[in-house]
């Protein structure tokens, strides 16, 4: 099935080099801003200076001062920026996340950066990253000092997190291996029981440690996984109802309408013209 949409992947030197790097977002051929799309990476937008739309899964944010806007991977988004808007955006792979992990193992990187929101930095808060945003700025060319400092600014973004939002967790490395393979098997496999043999554990015991660690469950996972995939394909000029439900692993049309009528609240025809 043709996508409308394009998902950007890591350029050859990243995939073989570079754990993390900074992308000035002043520069176009770097940055794409004329249409909406996705990454297959996660990535992070700093606006040090506000003026513009940030449309994220077809909700629009307004671009503000000093705001730091969280991309998951795969998540549509559409930068249109105003002349007096500045600022960068971190890529970074999932590996850059494991080694942080491995420092700082009471935090769990990977449920704070999985979902794409905006962060609004108080006066209090600007004053504490102005100093990390200026070191990324000027030292791009000093690669190892780099990926300290931008491990340092991931780091603070989660301390600003846990701050707001306490979260009582330890890291479990079955998270990461959870989601990999929801990534992988999401459209096929729906059932818990198969996230549980691939990963030599039983349903139950899965299920605690998952939702020990994360906050969440696997199912509830799985099922905004697909919610966010049947959301993106029904904006898609290329795809029916039908194409789409068979696409996502659907037996038929009517069940997935129903399904997502439970899920997304409206019919994905209303969803469709809605977003069209």
């Amino acid at each position: 099935m043709i996508i409308a949409y394009p998902t950007y992947l890591y350029t050859h030197d990243d995939a073989q080099k570079q754990l993390a790097r900074l992308v000035p977002l002043d520069n176009p051929k770097s940055y794409p801003f004329d249409h909406f799309h996705a990454h297959a990476y996660n990535e992070i937008l700093v606006f040090i200076n506000g003026g513009g739309k940030h449309n994220i899964n077809f909700h629009q944010h307004d671009i503000e001062d000093y705001s730091i806007h969280l991309l998951a991977a795969k998540d549509l988004h559409w930068v249109e920026r105003s002349m007096r808007s500045s600022g960068f955006a971190i890529v970074y792979k999932e590996q850059f996340l494991q080694k942080l992990q491995l420092v700082h193992p009471d935090m769990d990187y990977y449920s704070l950066f999985s979902h794409s929101r905006v962060i609004q930095l108080n006066p209090e808060e600007r004053e504490d990253f102005t100093f990390i945003f200026r070191e990324l700025q000027q030292h791009q060319d000093q690669s190892a000092y780099m990926l300290q400092v931008i491990g340092a600014f991931i780091t603070k973004i989660a301390l600003l997190h846990l701050r707001e939002q306490p979260m009582p967790k330890i890291f479990d490395d079955i998270v990461p291996q959870a989601i990999e393979l929801i990534e992988q098997y999401y459209k096929t496999q729906r059932g818990l029981q198969f996230y549980a043999d691939a990963l030599h554990l039983t349903p139950r015991t899965l299920q605690h440690r998952f939702k020990k660690a994360s906050a969440t469950t696997l199912t509830l996972l799985l099922k905004e996984r697909l919610l966010k995939e049947a959301k993106k394909l029904l904006c898609s000029k290329q795809m029916g109802i039908s194409d789409i439900a068979f696409e996502l692993g659907f037996k038929d049309p009517s069940h997935f309408t129903n399904w997502f009528k439970k899920n997304a609240h409206c019919l994905p025809l209303e969803y469709k013209y809605e977003n069209d």
